[in-house]
C-alpha cells in the first residue's frame, strides 16, 4: 500500500470517527430547536425545518430557573478550578523536590485515591458534611472537588520533568521554595496548568451524583440537577431538556478552545521522567 492510499485511510477513518462522535450532538442541537410534538412517539423528526423555533430557549430560561442553575455551576467550577491550581502545586512541589520521611507512603496515598472510585466515598462524605453542617449549601458543592489526587500526580510529575538546576539557581539568587515555585516552576508548567483547569472544570461541570444527593434547596441546584428534574415518572420536557443541554456544552466547549493548545502538551509533558 502506498503513502497516498494509507493517508487517504486515515483521513476516512478519522472523518468516520468524527461523524460517530458528533452525531448526537448534532441531533441534540436539531432537536433543540424544534417543538415538543417533533420529538415524541416513533415518528419524531429532529429535520422539520418549517417547524424551527427559538421558543425552547426562551423558555427555558422564563419557566425554568436555569440562568441560576447555570450561575450556580459557574461559581463552584470556577472557585473549585482556582482552588486546584493553587493547592495541588503546593502539594505536588515537595512530592516533586523534596525529601521527607512518609513521601513514599504519601505518594502512595495519592495514586490509590486516583484508583478508587468517586461513588464508593458518597456516603462517608455525605455523613462528614452532614457532621459539619455544610449540607445544602455552596460548602457542600465546593469542599470535596478543592484538592485533586489526579492534578496532584500531573503536576507531580510535570515538576519532575523539569531541570533540578532551575532551582538551584533560584535559591542562589535568594529565592525561598515558595517563590520557587511560583515564579520558576509554574511559569515552565503552564501546559499541564492548562490541562488540569480544563479536565477539572469539565469533570466539576457535569458532576451530578454529588450535588444531587447534598442539595435540597432548589436555588443552589447545578446544571445537571436542574436538567434532571426535567424528566419525570409520566412525562419528560425533551424540548427544554435539548435546549438546557446545548447551553450546557457551551462553557466547556469555549474553555477548550481557548486552552486546546496546552491540552497535549500538558498531558504528555510528565512522561518522560518521573
Amino acid at each position: 500500500m502506498n503513502a497516498a492510499a494509507k493517508r487517504t485511510g486515515y483521513i476516512a477513518a478519522i472523518v468516520a470517527i468524527v461523524i460517530f462522535a458528533g452525531a448526537p450532538f448534532v441531533w441534540m442541537l436539531l432537536a433543540s430547536f424544534q417543538p415538543l410534538q417533533n420529538l415524541l412517539g416513533a415518528q419524531m423528526d429532529v429535520v422539520a425545518f418549517g417547524d424551527v423555533t427559538f421558543d425552547n430557549y426562551v423558555r427555558l430560561f422564563e419557566q425554568k430557573d436555569f440562568g441560576r442553575w447555570f450561575l450556580n455551576s459557574v461559581l463552584v467550577c470556577t472557585v473549585v478550578v482556582a482552588a486546584n491550581l493553587v493547592l495541588d502545586s503546593l502539594v505536588a512541589y515537595p512530592l516533586a523536590r523534596m525529601n521527607f520521611w512518609g513521601k513514599p507512603m504519601v505518594m502512595l496515598l495519592v495514586v490509590a485515591a486516583i484508583m478508587i472510585p468517586a461513588q464508593v466515598i458518597l456516603v462517608p462524605l455525605y455523613i462528614q458534611m452532614r457532621d459539619l453542617g455544610w449540607l445544602n449549601s455552596y460548602a457542600a458543592l465546593i469542599a470535596p472537588y478543592v484538592i485533586s489526587p489526579t492534578g496532584i500526580f500531573l503536576l507531580r510529575q510535570t515538576f519532575m520533568a523539569l531541570p533540578r538546576e532551575l532551582d538551584e539557581a533560584a535559591f542562589i539568587d535568594g529565592a525561598s521554595r515558595l517563590r520557587t515555585l511560583w515564579s520558576v516552576l509554574v511559569p515552565n508548567a503552564l501546559a499541564m496548568y492548562g490541562t488540569l483547569a480544563v479536565l477539572k472544570f469539565m469533570w466539576t461541570w457535569g458532576e451530578f451524583a454529588w450535588p444531587s444527593l447534598a442539595i435540597n434547596d432548589a436555588d443552589l441546584r447545578t446544571i445537571p440537577v436542574g436538567l434532571a428534574g426535567m424528566r419525570s415518572q409520566f412525562a419528560t420536557e425533551w424540548d427544554l431538556l435539548m435546549a438546557g443541554s446545548v447551553v450546557a456544552i457551551i462553557p466547556v466547549a469555549l474553555l477548550f478552545a481557548f486552552l486546546q493548545k496546552y491540552f497535549v502538551a500538558g498531558l504528555t509533558s510528565g512522561a518522560v521522567k518521573g
